[in-house]
Order: structure tokens, then sequence, then C-alpha cells
């Protein structure tokens, strides 16, 4: 084969169909990737991935944020501003995440990409909910157009002990049921293993629950409208 006809982002052999070769030279695996929309190109041609906004191309260099001391000046691992040598964050980052918990993404041993900054709740919905994430934005404002009654967060006691209360996403009072939005994938450990115990709790109290995850999101009026009219109650519905 043509040492050229090799996909820009992971170097895998270009997918050929009846001996003609994709123009953009994708794989396979890239090819399907950009026809569901987790790929998407801008306007230089570049392949970006559409949930990070990261440039896929392997052959892209993008300017990274200076990690190390220059000149006995430090940067921000959020922003890249100058910060005090020995600290991690600038003025203004450390207020903004001070005593939060935080994911990020570590990359090349030392580039460092905050996943979810804003999960301490702070996005307003239509309806004047304060959420947590984009996504839950998302939900709550599809719920609210739809005209279906919805609490966020409701408190959902499964014994005496109000300390141990599980706070699913959303509850609609008018279907008795719960909506979970499962945000994370599998490699964040802690968030994992929460997502088990709440799913393993929900079958033994045999509430009704449908589960959205991010490819819900990407086409939230026909997974969420399906989802609502074909759930069986009593059972986790993913």
């Amino acid at each position: 084969m043509d040492e050229k006809l090799i996909c820009p982002i992971c170097g895998q052999p270009t997918r050929v169909y009846m001996g003609k070769a994709r123009k953009d030279l994708l794989c396979a695996k890239h090819a399907d990737e950009l026809k569901a929309g987790l790929i998407i190109v801008d306007e230089k041609g570049l392949f970006i991935d559409k949930k990070t906004n990261k440039v896929l191309n392997v052959n892209h260099h993008e300017p990274k944020k200076e990690e190390h001391k220059t000149g006995g000046v430090a940067k921000c691992i959020a922003c890249g501003k100058e910060t005090k040598p020995g600290f991690l964050f600038c003025g203004g980052c450390y207020k903004k995440y001070a005593d939060k918990k935080l994911l990020v993404e570590i990359t090349n041993c030392k580039d460092i990409t905050i996943l979810d900054d804003s999960y301490e709740g702070k996005f307003t919905c239509t309806d004047g909910h304060i959420v947590k994430s984009k996504s839950e934005m998302i939900i709550d404002n599809w719920l609210f157009e739809h005209g279906i009654p919805h609490a966020y967060e409701k408190k959902l006691p499964i014994d005496a002990d109000e300390n141990h209360d599980l706070h699913p996403d959303f509850y609609l009072p008018s279907q008795d049921l719960y909506i979970e939005y499962w945000g994370y994938n599998e490699s964040n450990i802690k968030y994992t293993e929460s997502k088990n115990y709440k799913i393993k709790t929900y079958r033994k109290l045999k509430v009704t629950v449908i589960c959205l995850e991010e490819k819900d999101i990407m086409d939230i009026n026909a997974s969420l409208s399906r989802k609502l009219k074909f759930f069986v109650r009593g059972e986790i519905n993913e």
C-alpha cells in the first residue's frame, strides 16, 4: 500500500472501499467516529475531538503551556499565567479552585487539562435551576421546554440516617422516576465506585431510573424522548 495512505490521526492504513481510498485518509475507526460526530473538521482541515476540543492530527503541534520555571518564574497549571515559584496556581485560579475537587487529564507527563472545573454547580438553566455541568443544563432545559415537571438532585432516603441519602440528578414526579447522567468514563475510579453503589442501591429499592451518557446528550431530543416512552418501571433503564 502507498505509504502516504495512512490515517492522519493514528497512522493506521486509510479505509479503502471498492478500490478507492478516502480523500481525508482516515482509517476505518476514525472514519466511523467522524460519521458519528465524535470527530469534527475545523476550518483549517484539522480533525478535532468534539468532547475535548483537542486537535487529533498526529503531525500537528500546538504551542504548549509552559509548566516549568523560566528565569525564576513559574506558570499556573490552569491558565498558564505567571505565578510564584513552587505555586501550582496563579492568584485568580487559586480563588476559583480553592477547596474544590477537580478532575484533570495529564498527557506527555507535563500537560494538564482540567476536564470539569465547573463541577461545583454554576450553570443556570432556563427554569432557574443551578446545575453542575453543561450536560445537566441540556437535560434540564429539555425537560423544561417539553413541559415536564422535574426536581434537581432531590434527595432519596435509603435508611434512617440522612447522611446516607442519595441525590439522583433529576426526579420526575409526574412519572415517579429518576434520571441519572453518568458524565465520566470508567477511568475515574472514585466516580465509578460511586456510580456502581448508586445503581446497586436503586435496584435494591426497585426505583425507576433512566440513565443518560455523553452519547445521549449529542442527540438529547431523540434519546430522552425514546427513553421516557419505553422505560421499564422499577428497573435501571440504560
